[in-house]
């Protein structure tokens, strides 16, 4: 068996020594303004701690101080200077560690995970049973599974007599779907009541902020606007998209980043909350037209933001989801060559993968550059998007 133990273990006061401290600190403190998912200066600062630590830990005749090991928190031990140590640091480690610096020693906080002995641990209750299994009906496969598979989890986690709030999971689940549904559970009803829903994503992380669900009484209609934009939800998606927005929400160089999925959610909850509320500083009422694709975790950040500012804000803003519709091409030569051949022509279409396009955003535009050896004319806003649900109040 084994157990964890904590020591105080003094250093000598060279200036190696002293110097590696200073590393460790001036990363930690860059660590803590890092971005989210940006670990360089977290891993620079584990990698550094780690050689202090080992170095205590190797150090012949380096005297040792056993405490009990922290409840957690913030328990920086770094320096002879006490106005440097943590405020959170317990009361037992912090006389041990003025005892070394009282021989002038350099204090070192170490937690050995492997110490022989046994570890006590607190009996905290069985655990939960596993959720109940999900099954689609006969013959729904694909997209409709999963749409219907998303529905059904959000109706479980408004259950009324629900013993626990299942968390509502839109990994893998298109942007459009993931709009319109959480839309129609965001409307409050009557006789029913606010549930805030938690989310949770594929790998298994969670976001700090639930989702308001029955919470507003949006209406379908676009009210008057004192300032209107265009904005597409994330830069450098679809470049097809600069023609017809105004600019970008988020910038995808700081949201598509490595990270787990919850942070990015997190991320674009916070940054939407602060752009909204100045957005709407000086407005009568803000209208957006909101181009989205793919990213579920910045779909689902964005529109909690939306829920949220709305709530504290109602009237104040509109947004008109619009969906990117990626034109049909065809699937190889041959099949390029039938479109251009006499059926297209029998047909009276110019391209006739135009009409197999999903509804329009504003009105159809005729097709321009059918030949291949024709330059590509940039695709229109009107074969490019559909309208979604309206998010007003």
């Amino acid at each position: 068996m084994s157990t964890e133990i904590a020591w105080v273990i003094g250093l000598p006061t060279d200036a190696a020594y002293l110097d590696l401290v200073n590393d460790i600190r001036s990363a930690a403190s860059r660590a803590s303004k890092a971005d989210p998912g940006d670990r360089l200066d977290i891993a620079r600062f584990e990698a550094l701690a780690t050689r202090l630590e080992q170095a205590a830990l190797n150090h012949p005749g380096a005297p040792r101080v056993a405490v009990p090991l922290p409840d957690g928190g913030h328990t920086m031990l770094m320096g002879t200077d006490p106005k440097t140590w943590s405020p959170n640091l317990p009361d037992n480690i912090r006389q041990a560690a003025s005892s070394l610096v009282a021989k002038k020693l350099l204090p070192v906080l170490v937690v050995n995970p492997h110490t022989y002995g046994i570890t006590s641990a607190q009996m905290i209750g069985p655990a939960e049973s596993p959720a109940n299994t999900w099954a689609a009906e006969d013959g729904m496969s694909g997209s409709r599974a999963v749409e219907a598979r998303f529905r059904a989890q959000i109706a479980e986690a408004l259950a009324p007599d629900a013993t626990r709030r299942v968390p509502i999971s839109p990994s893998g689940v298109s942007n459009a779907v993931v709009t319109e549904i959480l839309r129609e559970f965001v409307v409050a009803k009557p006789g029913t009541v606010r549930i805030d829903a938690p989310v949770e994503y594929r790998d298994g992380s969670k976001a700090a902020h639930p989702f308001p669900l029955r919470a507003l009484p949006l209406v379908a209609e676009l009210p008057p606007a004192t300032l209107e934009l265009k904005l597409a939800l994330l830069s450098i998606r679809h470049a097809e998209m600069d023609a017809v927005v105004h600019g970008a929400w988020l910038r995808n160089a700081e949201i598509s980043r490595p990270r787990p999925a919850a942070q990015t959610d997190d991320l674009v909850y916070e940054i939407t909350l602060r752009q909204l509320k100045e957005l709407c500083r000086t407005e009568r009422h803000v209208r957006l037209y909101m181009y989205q694709t793919g990213l579920e975790t910045a779909v689902v950040g964005f529109y909690r933001a939306l829920t949220t500012h709305l709530l504290k804000f109602p009237g104040s803003l509109s947004v008109q989801p619009m969906y990117f519709v990626a034109p049909r091409r065809p699937r190889n030569e041959a099949e390029r060559r039938s479109n251009h051949g006499p059926r297209s022509r029998r047909s009276g279409l110019s391209n006739p993968s135009r009409s197999n396009s999903p509804s329009y955003a504003h009105g159809d535009h005729s097709a321009q550059g059918t030949s291949p050896t024709e330059p590509k004319v940039l695709v229109t806003e009107s074969s490019m998007f559909r309208k979604g649900s309206v998010w007003s109040t």
